[in-house]
């Protein structure tokens, strides 16, 4: 059992309230970082580097922290950061309410399933977004119904453009706003059922559509196949629930629809390079924190 977990903060449990489901502060680290150790949010981080350097985790993937970047976190997804005093730049938190919103519109790709979390800006463009930022910062105070509406629409243009920039650095994203749009009900259906089920034909009847077709979808615009696809997304809800959790393998396996714990052990290795208990150990002794 790993005597380590990971805590879900809120937008309350940091600020100590939460506003409108939107929330926009400054931030400067003075000393040691408060949020080193790995953590989880029910609400989405869009994190404004100005200055700076330090390491930043998401999800198992480190990041190397430098000005003019942006980073982006969904609910769920486990991270920590350890920031160089003197690193600078704002935060900015929303709900999910508030994300929904937006939804009859096309999806923003920083915030799908296994999109990268670091976008990096030229100075010029960073101050752009900068300017936008102080913006919103000045009308959220005000409580008048109008003025809220203003403070969303600016936000969803400040989304859109960071999307912009996102699509440029990383095109391969840019197939959740296509057309295409049975390769994103794949993802979406993925997201919902993959802790019961890992058969691509599964999905693939959903979709009424063929396996093979389904194939053929994954692998033109995910780049990997479907199995691989839905695979990682196990792959990668077993590694939170080793790190935050102190269930058994064997539970763990169970809740991921693995029947027979030494399969899902093999398996486990072959996508990660470890094994569970390995990954667990390795974990807990890279962030020792209690």
């Amino acid at each position: 059992m790993s005597k380590f977990s990971v805590p879900t903060l809120s937008i309350g449990n940091i600020l100590g309230e939460d506003n409108l489901g939107i929330t926009l502060f400054r931030h400067s680290v003075k000393g040691r970082n408060a949020f080193e150790q790995p953590h989880k949010h029910d609400f989405y981080l869009v994190f404004f580097v100005e200055s700076g350097s330090g390491i930043h985790d998401v999800d198992f993937t480190q990041y190397t922290v430098a000005d003019n970047q942006v980073y982006f976190v969904r609910p769920g997804q486990i991270h920590n950061w350890s920031l160089k005093e003197g690193t600078a730049g704002f935060q900015l938190m929303l709900s999910n309410e508030i994300v929904n919103i937006f939804s009859n519109l096309s999806p923003f790709s920083f915030f799908q399933p296994s999109s990268p979390s670091c976008l990096s800006l030229t100075p010029k463009e960073f101050d752009e977004f900068k300017k936008q930022l102080h913006e919103i910062e000045l009308l959220l105070p005000h409580n008048d119904v109008v003025i809220k509406e203003i403070v969303v629409l600016r936000l969803h243009l400040l989304l859109k453009l960071l999307q912009k920039d996102y699509l440029i650095q990383f095109p391969e994203s840019e197939i959740v706003i296509k057309p295409e749009k049975l390769i994103q009900k794949f993802i979406d259906l993925t997201e919902i059922h993959f802790h019961e089920e890992s058969l691509v034909k599964f999905y693939a009847n959903k979709l009424n559509i063929t396996s093979n077709y389904l194939n053929i979808l994954s692998q033109r615009h995910l780049k990997m196949p479907a199995g691989d696809f839905i695979n990682d997304r196990i792959m990668l809800e077993a590694k939170r629930l080793l790190v935050s959790t102190g269930l058994s393998m064997k539970e763990i396996a169970y809740r991921l629809g693995y029947n027979d714990n030494g399969y899902f052990s093999k398996v486990f290795k072959k996508y990660t390079g470890k094994t569970p208990s390995d990954f667990r150990e390795s974990y807990n002794f890279y962030h020792p924190y209690h």
